[in-house]
């Protein structure tokens, strides 16, 4: 039996077919990393710029170094036209104060890359049958998978992030632009998808359907080379949606000349983003920010698997008694803490110990399984929590409100401006992204002019809430890509199906 570890090692050492999994590549990235002392190191190295074959592909970096002077022609000064804003949409907030944005013209720049492996068309059949996936063959081609290094921004800093970028390899000519947006892995660059090739399985996938794809780990999560040096911003909107959009533009560059030759692929204005559980919240939201933060992109389509889309009723639902979402919501919280710059202290919603041992699990560990073994929520989250969450108002819990307000999708501060057709996939069982939430915010959202199709597959939890309906989730994509539709209701909600008769 092939370890988890084992499948960071060199492909050539190991067999095609033991190489990876997609219902455990699907599993890691909905639920979390697992144990830490199971974690990989491989972000806290330096970087290498070697390829598989010896070869230097890096390019000199720029990312902590890029120009971070303003100009009123990209939105980051002052002018009469945004209100007297610094930037033409709104930035920070729930006392954050605005800053100027870095300028367009740098962010996706190619810092470096590196080829990883090759699949054969008939090697990603292979894995498909082998997991129980036959339904997903034949794909269209092979994929060719690459680490990359791009240019990216946080709070009005340029800095580097990381990804993973899959090229087919039997197709040519302009192509679809994929979007793999995954779900918890950790809270700091130890925990990185790019860190394991594990993760590289899904977007490698997603090639050989015919997407050129890119999937970024997310800020603070650098998974190889430098480390970012910074705590992931978990389950907060405007990063999420930043450093995601601009790892289009790093596959644009990548593919327009900063990158090797690929065989003239080109990406062909089209983009689906294709999100499981935080990567869900993460499509929904890059979706919300494209036509502020990066225009030039055409968002064609979004599928969100499990997402957390009211993430104030999730911590109403964290804090009324122990659940899978106590500790997710413990991490949320202490990553808005340190994201904001929050002046109220730790101390103000969680217990001792907690308040002072939550900070170290997101900056030491890739999940939250510190709080298994807790009995009662009155051990975690103070009383002022869990009273100011059953009074039913994020005003209620002051500053701690804002920010969970600020990542629901109904906040109205990030202009809704586009029609984007919305696939929403739920699990009927889901404990951890409690089904009833979302279930309860779809209609809200249709109301906001949302253009959502729901499915909810039975007897599914968390992670099955995705995997269940992967073949009709691929058949609504390439639907709406071709400029059509399958046909489902938008904005109903019909009770739970099987997915598999989809």
């Amino acid at each position: 039996m092939v370890s988890l570890r084992s499948l960071c090692v060199p492909p050539s050492a190991r067999p095609v077919a033991g190489l990876l999994t997609l219902p455990l590549g699907l599993a890691l990235a909905l639920t979390g990393c697992g144990d830490d002392s199971d974690t990989t190191a491989a972000s806290a190295t330096e970087s290498t710029s070697g390829t598989t074959g010896g070869e230097s592909t890096g390019t000199e970096s720029t990312g902590a170094d890029t120009d971070t002077d303003t100009d009123t022609d990209t939105g980051t000064g002052t002018d009469s036209d945004t209100g007297g804003m610094l930037n033409d949409f709104p930035v920070g907030g729930c006392g954050l104060p605005e800053y100027p944005l870095v300028d367009a013209a740098g962010m996706g720049e190619i810092v470096e890359y590196q080829e990883l492996f090759t699949f054969s068309a008939d090697d990603l059949n292979t894995l498909l049958t082998d997991q129980g996936f036959a339904a997903l063959t034949p794909v269209e081609s092979g994929a060719t998978l690459f680490l990359v290094r791009y240019v990216t921004q946080d709070r009005g800093e340029a800095l580097e992030a990381t990804g993973y970028i899959a090229v087919p390899t039997d197709l040519a000519g302009p192509l679809p632009v994929g979007v793999w947006l995954h779900g918890t892995t950790g809270f700091n660059d130890a925990c990185g998808p790019t860190a394991d090739s594990q993760q590289g399985f899904i977007p490698m996938m997603m090639a050989g359907l015919g997407l050129i794809t890119v999937a970024p780990d997310y800020i603070g999560l650098n998974g190889w080379g430098s480390p970012s040096g910074r705590l992931h911003p978990y389950v907060i909107a405007e990063p999420t949606a930043i450093a995601s959009l601009d790892s289009i533009r790093a596959l644009h560059r990548f593919a327009g000349g900063e990158g090797p030759d690929i065989g003239g692929i080109s990406p062909n204005g089209q983009t689906l983003l294709w999100g499981a559980s935080e990567g869900g919240f993460a499509a929904l939201w890059a979706d919300r920010y494209a036509p502020h933060y990066a225009p030039e992109l055409d968002i064609t389509a979004v599928i969100a698997g499990v997402p957390p889309t009211d993430p104030f009723a999730l911590v109403q639902y964290a804090v009324s008694d122990i659940n899978p979402a106590t500790g997710a919501f413990a991490a949320a919280l202490g990553s808005s803490h340190d994201w904001y710059g929050l002046a109220e202290p730790l101390s103000e919603v969680f217990e001792s110990p907690w308040d002072g041992q939550v900070m170290d699990i997101l900056q030491n560990g890739c999940s939250y399984s510190q709080f298994d073994g807790i009995s009662d929520v009155g051990e975690v989250y103070t009383q002022w929590l869990r009273d100011g969450a059953a009074a039913g108002e994020p005003d209620d819990l002051g500053a701690w409100g804002c920010m969970l307000e600020r990542a629901g999708l109904r906040d109205p501060t990030i202009e809704r401006l586009t029609d984007t057709p919305v696939l929403v996939t739920l699990g009927e069982l889901d404990d951890l992204v409690y089904t009833p939430t979302v279930k309860d915010d779809i209609p809200r959202l249709c109301d906001l002019g949302y253009d959502m199709e729901v499915v909810e597959c039975a007897g599914a939890g968390h992670a099955d809430g995705v995997i269940f309906s992967l073949t009709y989730q691929r058949d609504w994509a390439f639907a709406i890509l071709d400029g059509g539709s399958l046909g489902g209701e938008t904005c109903v909600l019909n009770g739970p199906v099987d997915c598999a008769t989809l």
